[in-house]
């Protein structure tokens, strides 16, 4: 019986200290932060002129680096995007491993939302270029797909909220319930992730939504997002509490010979 409760209580090598990783998901969530409004607003809002193909085939033209720079920072995005899921899952799975891994595959889905949608950018980009095959379209025509392409990446966007949304509400449940950060927070990530929601069905549904309520994802990601993270980057978590259900938590892993003899005896 005391091999059997060693082998229990052992940590798990891959968390060995929780707030050191609560702090690199709270430096991630930083670097998110930066870059985020930069590709999918700064760039989109320097370039796109809603419903003039002309003039945003022209601004593609004309600003050419500073698109391929947006692209690149979407690139450092989806990367950032692949390891927090996974990050968040190591640090929450105490609370609930199904929960946590259903979260984590939802915000890989984001991920790869986002991803596939750079090559709609790619395209516009190829359309406003001088490649000899681009002579058998005229400009106009090639113009009109570059902003369709464009809209497309846009929309691609708000279907990647959609993911990252339904992540982030399970995430809420899992601060709520986990005891070793403080529960408010879980609440909070829940308005984040209903205005991520309500935000992408209402671009994706109604047309004359981003008049009416485009600043509604803004308030929300502020209000309930930035104190859970940073809460992580500052103040970590309590690790007593976390380790102690870490310990509870079955490993899914066989024990070894010795341990396995002990429990038949």
């Amino acid at each position: 019986m005391a091999t059997e409760t060693a082998t229990e209580t052992t940590a798990r090598p891959d968390v060995a200290n929780p707030n050191r990783l609560a702090r690199v998901i709270g430096a991630l969530f930083v670097v998110l932060a930066v870059l985020g409004p930069f590709a999918l607003l700064y760039v989109p809002g320097q370039i796109v002129v809603d419903g003039d193909a002309a003039a945003t085939a022209a601004n593609l033209r004309d600003s050419g680096g500073l698109f391929r720079a947006g692209i690149a920072v979407e690139v450092v995005i989806v990367l950032v995007e692949i390891a927090m899921p996974v990050l968040l899952y190591l640090l929450f799975r105490p609370v609930n491993r199904a929960v946590a891994l259903t979260a984590a595959f939802a915000r890989f889905g984001e991920a790869v939302v986002i991803g596939v949608g750079l090559l709609a950018s790619i395209l516009a980009l190829r359309l406003v270029g001088d490649a000899g095959y681009l002579d058998a379209v005229d400009t106009g025509q090639r113009d009109a797909l570059a902003l369709l392409a464009l809209d497309s990446h846009g929309d691609g966007v708000f279907v990647s909220q959609i993911f990252f949304g339904f992540s982030l509400l399970l995430l809420g449940w899992l601060v709520f319930r986990a005891g070793f950060v403080p529960r408010l927070l879980g609440v909070l990530l829940a308005v984040a992730a209903a205005g991520y929601l309500a935000d992408s069905l209402g671009h994706l549904l109604w047309s004359g939504y981003d008049d009416a309520f485009g600043w509604l994802v803004g308030v929300t990601a502020v209000v309930g997002e930035v104190p859970f993270f940073l809460w992580l980057l500052i103040k970590g978590v309590d690790a007593r509490t976390w380790h102690a259900r870490d310990a509870a938590t079955p490993t899914g892993r066989m024990p070894p010979p010795a341990a396995r003899e002990a429990t038949v005896r």
